[in-house]
């Protein structure tokens, strides 16, 4: 009897425990879906930053319409966003120049799902200038940042509070190329693999793809090696993982592809199987390819082109992994630095940056194709899409 009662015991305390943790994340809504919205805020080199912080949008599951909900405490150019699993945070870069003595920084926010607000919780130094890309690993117990000016990568300790500690793990990449650009090592992107521990950082300016491990009991990024893009002055700047077959997909920004990669543990990102362009046959424009997203079904890429070209691309994956160009379509604006596509993956939106516009687009389930819903929301100087997860 007494052992009985104590299982009983346990069995509740650990019922209760269950649900404290359901109860910790936020319950989204069953009719909208939640967007944050990554913004410049001041006058830089290649942008005029008109915004403000970081702006909660809901989004129509239906119709996919935007309705503005609120913007975060002031934060200075707060352009790429990171969405934590429990829904309750939300990290950001700072992109600018922190200056000879100081570095730019990271800022952690708490977002309430009641009247939807972005809190400011701290802000830590980036290790680097212009950071430009920050992404959440594995665990959900770290933030990893990459640093365009400085061409470095670090790794953030999330607490318990959903607060930001110092870096506990810095890496500065070396190398350049040879396009104006790449004078020097310039870390663009910094992801984890899905469902293993290794971690890519897409570098820029050196023409190079690194590895590191992730090691969270020691809590750092160890190198494991790095390797050249072909062809020279490529440009790598995003990477996207297929989620469900071992491939991963690099777009080159300077020269207008995306490679198609094996992943595996073994060989990891180190054999290209295609390279496809992001350009019609015969079009010289300046592609200056910008966001690469994967559809939640696995059956289409698309990918951003700004300068002269203002677009989305789309391409068919075939069930190998290989890419097929489908068409294209204009993003009613200029400068799409990023888009996103919903959960559902009915819908992408496409931030225009230089006309402070985010565009709906409708996609064809079965060709990947946008169409136009009609729908456009204002937005100074979108750059970042992320919705709550």
């Amino acid at each position: 009897m007494k052992h009985f009662l104590l299982t009983l015991i346990g069995l509740f305390l650990i019922s209760s425990c269950q649900s404290s943790n359901k109860e910790e994340a936020v319950k989204k809504p069953d009719n909208v879906e939640i967007l944050f919205i990554g913004t410049y805020t001041q006058k830089e080199g290649h942008v005029d930053g008109k915004g403000e912080g970081v702006y909660v949008y809901e989004m129509n599951k239906e119709t996919g319409a935007l309705r503005y909900l609120s913007t975060s405490d002031a934060l200075i150019s707060p352009s790429y966003l990171a969405v934590h699993e429990n829904g309750k945070w939300v990290y950001a870069v700072n992109e600018f120049n922190g200056g000879e003595d100081e570095f730019a920084s990271l800022t952690a926010l708490e977002y309430n799902p009641k009247d939807h607000s972005l809190s400011y919780l701290n802000e830590v130094g980036s290790m680097g200038q212009y950071p430009c890309y920050v992404s959440i690993d594995n665990t959900g117990k770290f933030v990893m940042a990459a640093n365009y000016v400085g061409g470095s990568v670090a790794l953030f300790p999330i607490n318990e509070e959903g607060m930001l500690e110092n870096y506990t793990s810095y890496k500065k990449h070396e190398g350049s190329s040879t396009h104006p650009r790449q004078d020097a090592a310039h870390a663009h992107q910094i992801i984890q693999h899905p469902t293993q521990d290794w971690v890519i950082a897409v570098d820029l300016g050196a023409d190079r793809t690194y590895e590191y491990e992730l090691d969270t009991l020691s809590q750092t990024l160890n190198y494991v090696g790095d390797y050249p893009n072909s062809p020279r002055m490529s440009g790598p700047r995003h990477l996207a993982f297929h989620p469900t077959l071992e491939v991963a997909y690099m777009l080159n920004e300077l020269i207008g592809t995306v490679e198609v990669y094996r992943t595996s543990e073994d060989v990891r990102m180190r054999r290209t199987t295609q390279m496809i362009s992001v350009q019609q046959e015969g079009d010289n424009r300046e592609p200056a390819s910008a966001a690469i997203k994967v559809h939640p079904s696995g059956k289409f890429l698309y990918t951003s082109n700004r300068g002269e070209l203002n677009e989305i691309v789309v391409f068919s994956i075939d069930e190998n992994g290989g890419l097929s160009a489908v068409g294209r379509q204009s993003t009613l604006g200029l400068t799409p630095r990023d888009f996103e596509i919903d959960p559902s993956g009915r819908f992408l939106l496409a931030a225009n940056q230089d006309t402070d516009t985010i565009v709906t687009f409708a996609i064809d389930q079965e060709t990947g194709m946008l169409s136009e819903t009609g729908f456009v929301a204002e937005v100074p100087t979108p750059v970042c899409l992320k919705f709550l997860k």
